[in-house]
């Protein structure tokens, strides 16, 4: 088994664990983007550059849609 495959197996055991645990979408991309991180910083070295490229735009969506939703609370807040 290569890294690639651990790494995989550990982002889809990482989904499901945060599927089954978590009732709002808010949090569900919090953990998911938490999760994305954790395998980019830990797993850095190892990752073939595909996969890295591919790891590192999972990443910066998940931001986005982070940002909407950091955005969309502080509306709601000062609403």
């Amino acid at each position: 088994m290569d890294v690639d495959d651990v790494i995989i197996l550990t982002l889809t055991i990482w989904v499901l664990v945060c599927n089954v645990m978590v009732k709002t979408v808010d949090v569900y991309v919090t953990l998911l983007l938490i999760g994305l991180l954790v395998v980019a910083e830990v797993g850095g070295y190892f990752i073939n550059p595909e996969t890295k490229r591919g790891l590192n735009s999972a990443i910066y969506f998940m931001l986005f849609v982070f940002l909407i939703i950091v955005v969309k609370k502080i509306i709601e807040v000062l609403s």
